[in-house]
């Protein structure tokens, strides 16, 4: 009896073997008996070596040929391989539910012209309708295209703003899952539309494409939220590299990649009179009654503030800290209250009545008694946007005071001059508003935030801000910097453009080898929940189950999990940090991920289904 490896869907890597009384090709459906269960799971390949134990059959083939048209069932090999995720789970985050139940599909239109060689195209320009239009003249020239955005209102936006003849022949894809992805799944895998317009889960659209776009490229918005958390943007790439497709990337700014491996020229720069940077040093000190510390507010901010306010314009004040503080901690011994999901900090909001996971966003009430010394006395540490809002209303006489981040801004709002508080979330309203100002209020906490890349975040929010919503030849919008921080180090950057930028961090990240010189490996370990239910038999944990518990005490893998899972990683020669604190992950730092691979593949096996798998996240950017 002929023998297949197949691929049953799920966060396992290692196939199943199945006898057939043929052999099908690669990438075909076929339901197979799993335990209890029957799954519909994807032919990997004929099997090398024969099970010891007792072969079950194959239950039905119902495919003739590979069910992942264009390229799609090698990009699901290239993303388990690269990013760490396996193939099965890689076949999840490709196909909708319906797929994967086995429902039939429509035949993908027959290949009838060989395809062309890949190539790279760039479009790197601070002026978002000049990067719009260029798009436009694209889809204009033929071809089946796919559009990318970060965000879904962007190609909604996108989308709506075509001429009626470009738009008769293009689909909007889903943000969401349901009737309509599985709709449009199918649309696209028949060849019913030319172009598709897509947030970044419209990358894996069944469409042979002779063009991928991918707007904004350098946007970590590409990087999906839930496992598996694989950059679109990188899947676009390839996917265009398989097909033979034109690869067109274009931005604000280059991400790291781009820069080295093409090394584009910023040709537009910022007016430097239009760059201002406020010294802290010299300000007044924000204080709000229950919080510890300070929001340092410049004279040089409040009079540019009132300015812009009086001559008719908007102004946005960007602190990246929701609620009313960042954190909250027992007055009397200092017990920092942590979240019982996941043991990130909870900051305050709704003026302390409410409490927020800056990690996984649970909510909480705020716990009437501090669970180690039993005090009822609680206070916060560094304000945030709500504290702000108090400060700026006593600050900002005769105009609106409102926060984006909060029940207080709606729609609607902004129709006469006001200054608008919100993190880096708000810059979108930048698109429909006239904002003369843009003021970033702590940009060395930006900087200090843990991560390789924080400088580039915070280079380019800011260098966004000076462009989003305009138009050349319009007014123009101030950008205002509070730092402490080499001030006229940041001057020049900004001055000088994102060239200049990647010229100096580059050899940085090269030094410290780390991407894109090597890889950056972020492993969570399966958290072991109090109260959680065992799995029956033969079920799959795609995530831990969730249970609640008191404020400030969190579950998380037991400790002897994660000094096997350090020492694994340790005996392939790779250097592990653990950053310590109670749920954090682990860090690898790794020229290939092969090595890692080989410490972990012994911890995705499906026989592991009830003790969890880790969340492995691949950072190359």
């Amino acid at each position: 009896m002929p023998l297949v490896d197949v691929i049953v869907p799920g966060p396992w890597w290692n196939a199943l073997t199945y006898g057939t009384d043929s052999t099908p090709p690669p990438g075909v459906r076929v339901r197979v008996p799993v335990g209890r269960s029957v799954r519909v799971g994807f032919v990997l390949r004929s099997a090398q070596t024969e099970p010891l134990k007792t072969i079950r059959p194959v239950i039905d083939i119902l495919d003739e040929t590979c069910a992942l048209n264009a390229g799609l069932w090698d990009l699901a090999l290239w993303m388990g391989r690269t990013f760490l995720c396996g193939l099965g789970q890689a076949i999840q985050a490709l196909c909708p539910p319906p797929f994967l139940r086995g429902e039939p599909v429509p035949p993908a239109p027959e290949e009838t012209s060989e395809p062309a060689a890949f190539h790279e195209v760039h479009c790197f320009n601070p002026w978002d309708g000049e990067r719009r239009a260029f798009y436009l003249d694209r889809l204009e020239e033929g071809g089946r295209t796919l559009l990318l955005f970060p965000e879904a209102r962007a190609a909604r936006e996108f989308f709506t703003s075509l001429p009626s003849t470009v738009r008769s022949e293009a689909l909007l894809w889903p943000s969401t899952g349901g009737r309509r992805l599985w709709e449009s799944w199918c649309g696209a895998r028949a060849g019913k539309v030319r172009i598709i317009v897509a947030p970044p889960g419209g990358v894996f659209a069944p469409m042979s494409a002779d063009r991928i776009i991918v707007e904004d490229e350098s946007n970590p918005a590409y990087v999906f939220q839930r496992p598996p958390r694989v950059p679109s943007r990188s899947l676009a790439g390839k996917r265009a590299s398989l097909t033979g497709a034109e690869l067109v990337l274009g931005g604000r700014i280059p991400s790291a990649r781009t820069f080295l491996r093409t090394k584009p020229s910023c040709e537009i720069l910022p007016e430097r009179k239009k760059l201002i940077f406020a010294d802290v040093r010299r300000s007044l000190r924000g204080e709000e009654r229950g919080v510890e510390g300070t929001l340092p507010l410049t004279v040089s901010l409040l009079e540019r503030t009132r300015e812009t306010l009086t001559g008719g314009r908007h102004v946005l004040w960007f602190l990246d800290r929701r609620g009313e503080a960042a954190e909250v901690f027992c007055a009397e011994c200092g017990h920092a209250v942590r979240c019982p999901r996941c043991g990130g900090t909870m900051r305050s909001e709704e003026a302390g009545r409410s409490l927020r996971c800056v990690r996984c966003g649970a909510r909480e009430n705020l716990p009437s008694r501090c669970p180690d010394c039993h005090g009822e006395l609680w206070s916060g540490r560094r304000p945030g946007l709500e504290a702000l809002a108090s400060m700026a209303g006593r600050l900002i006489h005769g105009f609106p005071v409102l926060l984006h981040e909060g029940k207080t801004f709606r729609p609607g709002d902004g129709a006469s001059p006001s200054l608008i508080l919100g993190t880096r979330g708000a810059l979108p309203l930048c698109d429909g508003l006239d904002v003369g100002l843009a003021a970033w209020l702590d940009l060395d906490a930006e900087l200090r935030r843990a991560g390789y890349g924080a400088r580039f975040q915070v280079f380019s929010m800011v260098w966004e801000s000076c462009w989003r919503g305009l138009e050349p030849g319009a007014g123009g919008r101030t950008v205002l910097v509070q730092s402490l921080r080499r001030g006229l180090e940041w001057r020049e950057l900004l001055a000088r453009g994102w060239g200049r930028f990647w010229e100096k961090e580059l050899p940085l990240r090269m030094e410290l080898d780390i991407p894109p010189f090597g890889l950056m490996v972020q492993i969570d370990l399966p958290a072991r929940l109090p109260g959680s239910r065992t799995p029956e038999r033969g079920a799959a944990l795609d995530r831990p189950a969730e249970s609640k518990g008191s404020a400030g005490h969190f579950p998380e893998a037991p400790s002897g999990d994660r000094e096997e899972l350090r020492r694994l990683l340790e005996d392939e020669g790779l250097f592990v940090m653990d950053p310590g604190e109670p749920g954090a992950p682990l860090w690898v730092n790794a020229q290939s991920v092969l090595p890692v691979a080989r410490a972990l593949s012994a911890r995705f096996s499906i026989a592991r289904s009830r003790s969890g798998y880790p969340s492995i996240t691949v950072w190359t950017e």
